[in-house]
């Protein structure tokens, strides 16, 4: 390995990006940034989705993350192999995600409607942990779980936290593997047109009848007449108790733009903005 190994593993194990001798590029990946239907598509070109999806299911945790983390990436030599692929210039592909939506799916993710239960029945869990966090510094003590976070109260929270401390679904998308040579940037929105060139590119199976089961199935729905609804989530948060019917509005740049979420989004993520900003919708041919 050369000298620049070490930093290079440590920077590989925060978000650990995915490889396989089967794939002839690498992908980096960033939690709430389509990482289930990626980690599914790459999984599927690696002969690998159908063990993922059969691996023990339980009730906390995505099955095929837990598949991701407890297995895959625990592969003996798996770090070691990513590592040298990289260091030998293998192609590295990332997609990214509309930083203003990834704030507010973020944002979302602090509201587990299992986390009354787990309140209740004593369970420890690393996201309730920290929605209690922010919870205490709203609040001035931890109420109970159920209690409100508004929007502007997480982004304001985020405003006064360190960035580089944060937990990965709430941390920038950008990080120092970003800027490792050869690496191709495409917008997440753009998956559908993009994983087609990049199969057609790189002369591997045509993933577009499987696609249609990579997305995820943990979103509530969404709809698109939302300004009013946004302000009111925006200024009194979301219930941690909700129906089947419980519709989010479709949050994007749009509809944050000159409002104060948006204004501190823009301060927050301006690497992320800048990023997604410069991404050419289509880079293969």
């Amino acid at each position: 390995m050369s000298d620049d190994s070490p930093g290079l593993r440590s920077l590989v194990l925060k978000r650990t990006p995915y490889q396989h001798e089967q794939l002839p590029f690498i992908v980096l990946w960033s939690q709430k940034s389509g990482c289930t239907s990626i980690l599914k598509w790459f999984l599927w070109h690696a002969g690998l989705l159908a063990d993922a999806q059969a691996y023990a299911e339980r009730e906390e945790g995505i099955t095929v993350h837990n598949y991701e983390r407890e297995v895959f990436i625990r592969t003996p030599g798996y770090v070691d192999d990513l590592v040298a692929r990289i260091e030998a210039g293998v192609p590295i592909i990332s997609f990214v995600r509309c930083p203003y939506a990834r704030a507010f799916s973020s944002y979302m993710h602090l509201h587990n409607r299992f986390y009354i239960r787990f309140e209740r029945d004593g369970i420890a869990d690393p996201g309730l942990a920290l929605r209690y966090t922010i919870l205490e510094a709203l609040y001035g003590y931890r109420p109970p779980v159920e209690y409100p976070i508004s929007f502007i109260d997480y982004l304001a929270w985020l405003e006064s936290s360190a960035l580089a401390d944060l937990e990965p679904h709430h941390a920038p998308q950008v990080t120092a593997l970003f800027d490792l040579p050869g690496v191709t940037h495409f917008r997440l929105e753009d998956q559908d047109i993009v994983m087609p060139r990049l199969e057609a590119h790189y002369q591997l199976a045509d993933s577009s009848v499987a696609r249609a089961g990579f997305q995820s199935g943990h979103h509530l729905s969404k709809s698109s007449d939302n300004s009013r609804a946004f302000d009111v989530f925006c200024a009194r948060g979301v219930s941690l108790s909700r129906s089947p019917n419980y519709v989010l509005p479709d949050v994007g740049k749009a509809l944050m733009e000159g409002t104060e979420c948006g204004e501190r989004i823009a301060r927050i993520f301006r690497e992320d903005i800048a990023l997604y900003d410069s991404c050419e919708p289509i880079l293969l041919t």
